[in-house]
């Protein structure tokens, strides 16, 4: 990660990450959950409450990772645009709708807000967090969206130490990245 910044965080959990998970003594099932754009949060919030509804105890990490700002002569980054700025108020204001989106259905979560190259930056936050599973939209959109979302699950697969990757659908069902 070049820079990083957390979010406020909007909803915490009454008990730690050690509490119940359906039975005394379980963990709380850690999600990170990539979002690009607001209508991302759909597919990974579908997926917790499906995890919830089975007696899972389920804690959301959403991540939106901004491109890493660039670099001067002297490798220091250059700061002071505008428009990076309205891009930093449109971003935490997506984070923030995602929040809201996740506090209706009951969901404890936290947001995140990186910098840096996408898919190092979701490894290194996914481990960071302790997260047990990343979680990304299978996009059916149009076809260069699967691909594109079936490509980075490859590589996030291939590339994780510790976390699952997993692709879910607009019901909540979620599955491994294809081969």
């Amino acid at each position: 990660m070049h820079a990083s910044r957390l979010a406020p965080q909007r909803h915490r959990a009454a008990d730690s990450a050690a509490g119940a998970c359906g039975m005394p003594g379980q963990d709380t099932l850690l999600l990170l959950l990539p979002v690009k754009r607001a209508s991302d949060i759909i597919y990974g919030a579908r997926y917790a409450r499906r995890l919830q509804e089975w007696g899972i105890k389920v804690r959301v990490n959403l991540l939106h990772v901004t491109p890493a700002p660039p670099r001067q002569a002297d490798g220091l980054p250059r700061h002071g645009s505008s428009a990076c700025q309205a891009l930093d108020l449109a971003t935490q204001q997506m984070m923030h709708e995602a929040g809201l989106y996740l506090s209706r259905s009951d969901l404890a979560f936290s947001t995140h807000i990186f910098a840096g190259e996408l898919l190092f930056t979701i490894l290194d936050t996914a481990e960071l967090l302790g997260c047990h599973e990343i979680v990304l939209p299978a996009l059916r959109h149009s076809p260069w969206q699967r691909r594109f979302a079936s490509a980075l699950a490859r590589k996030l697969a291939r590339a994780t130490r510790s976390a699952t990757v997993l692709l879910a659908d607009t019901d909540g069902m979620s599955g491994p990245p294809p081969a």
